[in-house]
């Protein structure tokens, strides 16, 4: 089962999101409305996700970068109201895997966590196929 933390001011989002995620089969390992408490939580529980509100990355202008720093497999997804084509782009060079828009769609986040999953797995493979060729 894949762990979550989710990392968003609002109450009613985050038990909403919990929701979601936790009708699709994972496990929300902890949730929070401040980064640096959801940073501890990360610490904590070591997830395979992360699902943070852009509010949180607009307050915390590195907070993206420290999750890539100390858990570079954990997968960041964003939620947010709404974005533009240069947010989008930026949030996801600077590591973030997917976005959630709100109000959430249950398929919609389902997909794109499934997504994502399956194309960090194809990655490592693909790492893991090249380097037993070169052996």
């Amino acid at each position: 089962m894949l762990k979550a933390v989710i990392i968003d001011e609002s109450a009613t989002t985050r038990g909403l999101l919990q929701t979601i995620l936790n009708n699709n089969g994972w496990e929300v390992t902890g949730h929070t409305n401040t980064s640096v408490k959801g940073l501890m939580l990360m610490q904590k529980f070591r997830p395979h996700f992360v699902c943070i509100d852009i509010q949180q990355v607009n307050d915390d202008a590195d907070l993206i970068e420290a999750i890539r720093a100390e858990f570079p497999k954990t997968l960041i997804f964003i939620t947010t109201s709404a974005i533009d084509a240069n947010t989008a782009q930026s949030i996801i060079a600077r590591g973030a895997h997917g976005f959630f828009l709100k109000p959430f769609n249950q398929a919609t986040v389902a997909n794109t966590i499934r997504s994502a999953v399956l194309r960090l797995v194809k990655s490592q493979q693909t790492r893991d196929n090249g380097e037993i060729e070169s052996a």
